[in-house]
């Protein structure tokens, strides 16, 4: 009993550092992949990309929150332009892999998105629509010397256009500064 209670206390102590090394804030900056398809007779698809701000708490070796900010810019067809914004808070869960500097999580997303999209032809408005929509994703983040980290994501957000089906696919690499 006393061999088991000492070795428990002993793991405790030891494993306390490494967990509470995978919280904290983080914030980061990336670039940001948008690809639109619009389920019409006949389907559209189309592409944009741009910049990512993100900001991150890690609670613990699991959870995690997000919110990011998407912005845009491609061209719809070869004459119109669109430019497109993407506001997202979600959860990520995976487990957080521990190595000597280095740690890695592969995770699961579920959040809320809501995304705008603007078309212009020669600078002139053609319009623009607004939807929001829960979204689903997955991604892996690095962090290296406890406070840099790297983030490769892909979220998939199902969105109606006056009942038109879109689906928006975005993936995104984000760099940063973990507190």
């Amino acid at each position: 009993m006393k061999l088991a209670f000492t070795t428990l206390l002993t793991a405790s102590v030891l494993s306390a550092p490494v967990l509470a090394n995978n919280e904290g804030h983080r914030v980061g900056i990336g670039f940001n992949k948008t690809s639109i398809e619009q389920v019409l007779s006949p389907s559209i698809d189309y592409s944009t990309s741009g910049f990512k701000l993100e900001y991150g708490y890690e609670f613990n070796h699991i959870v995690g929150v997000n919110i990011s900010y998407n912005k845009g810019s491609g061209d719809f067809l070869p004459f119109i332009d669109s430019d497109n914004s993407t506001f997202k808070i979600d959860t990520d869960i995976g487990y957080t892999f521990n190595f000597d500097g280095f740690s890695i999580k592969p995770y699961g997303v579920i959040g809320w998105a809501k995304f705008e999209e603007e078309l212009s032809v020669v600078g002139e408005n053609l319009g623009s629509w607004d939807d929001s929509s829960l979204f689903i994703g997955t991604g892996v983040r690095s962090t290296f010397n406890e406070h840099f980290y790297a983030d490769f994501r892909a979220d998939f957000i199902n969105l109606k256009d006056e009942g038109d089906d879109i689906f928006v696919d975005q993936f995104s690499f984000t760099v940063g500064y973990k507190f």
